[in-house]
């Protein structure tokens, strides 16, 4: 970005942006967009968008950016939630993988309508660099939680397992975003992949 929103007006331009940029890519395409479609669709001059944004790709770049930091900080607070407790090896752990997997869900897939509108675009437009290194801050995250907490359970997860995991999880959500599962699946989606990571833990335990 040319300069940072800092003030509350200037947020609100940006986010204001990257919802009409979602929408426009979400019912025309890529083919197309142009930054003066984005800036009637907003509701601002094209000037505007160009004090933030050099270019359309580096609005996208922004727009992956941004969206990625919210999954990764809301991953960051449900963790903290949990190594905050009294006692944290007395984690429910299948309440835990339930919740943690719901979070990502709802940052890589699905979510309220915009976000899930927001989620396909990132998808679509995102690096291999830019998508490994959200990969990489989740699993480096979620070892530091293993580690800190020590469950008897989760010791099980090392750092090649949350690899694994982390990857195959992801790669389920961005299929199940780019090709529009239809959230009324998110729940058989959720239980399918507490399961799998259940299994890894040998905890033979049914999904819910």
């Amino acid at each position: 970005m040319r300069k940072q929103p800092t003030q509350k007006r200037a947020q609100l331009t940006i986010e204001a942006v990257y919802q009409a940029t979602a929408e426009l890519v979400d019912k025309e395409g890529m083919t197309g967009l142009t930054t003066n479609k984005i800036a009637h669709k907003a509701g601002f001059s094209v000037g505007t968008i160009y004090q933030y944004f050099a270019s359309k790709d580096e609005l996208f770049r922004a727009m992956v950016k941004h969206s990625r930091s919210n999954a990764i900080g809301e991953i960051n607070t449900y963790l903290y939630s949990r190594e905050s407790l009294e006692d944290p090896s007395d984690i429910d752990l299948e309440m835990f993988i339930r919740g943690y997997i719901a979070i990502l869900i709802d940052g890589f897939a699905f979510g309220p309508p915009l976000r899930r509108i927001v989620t396909r675009l990132c998808w679509m437009v995102e690096s291999p660099e830019e998508t490994a290194e959200t990969m990489q801050a989740l699993v480096v995250r979620l070892v530091q939680f293993v580690n800190y907490v020590q469950h008897p359970q989760l010791k099980l997860l090392t750092e090649t397992r949350c690899f694994v995991l982390s990857r195959t999880i992801i790669g389920c959500l961005r299929s199940a975003s780019l090709e529009r599962l239809e959230p009324p699946s998110v729940s058989e989606l959720t239980n399918a992949l507490v399961e799998m990571v259940m299994s890894q833990l040998d905890l033979n335990r049914q999904p819910a």
